[in-house]
């Protein structure tokens, strides 16, 4: 095989869907997220959130001063699938496998969370 697509979570829509997606994944110095570590940005050395949505509305000409919409809508939807894979964890459909179903039940409620203080701040 040279190659792999997965096409499960692709969809054709607005482009600041994927801004606010991005805009979550990079993850600001201090802040704490499960994925924080993880993150290439953790290394430092990048762009702040803030002066990417300035290079972006400045390189597209796109509005993004409702962002915290997009970014909200992005975290309610990982929250979404995380419950979803939670679940067959809990039903054991997806095997025997050695699990966190704590950290990811938190994770889920981390995500909510957000999204809703996105829609509120």
């Amino acid at each position: 095989m040279a190659a792999l697509l997965d096409w499960e979570l692709c969809t054709l829509g607005d482009p600041l869907a994927d801004v606010g997606y991005l805009l979550n994944m990079w993850h600001e110095p201090g802040e704490v997220d499960a994925n924080t570590e993880l993150a290439p940005i953790a290394i430092g050395g990048f762009a702040s959130r803030h002066e990417l949505c300035e290079w972006y509305t400045e390189g597209s000409g796109r509005d993004l001063s409702g962002i915290n919409y997009y970014r909200a809508f992005s975290h309610w939807r990982l929250a979404a699938i995380t419950q979803g894979v939670y679940k067959r964890y809990l039903v054991g459909a997806m095997g025997d496998q050695e699990f966190d179903l704590e950290s990811y039940k938190e994770g889920i409620s981390r995500r909510a969370a957000a999204a809703l203080e996105l829609l509120t701040s």
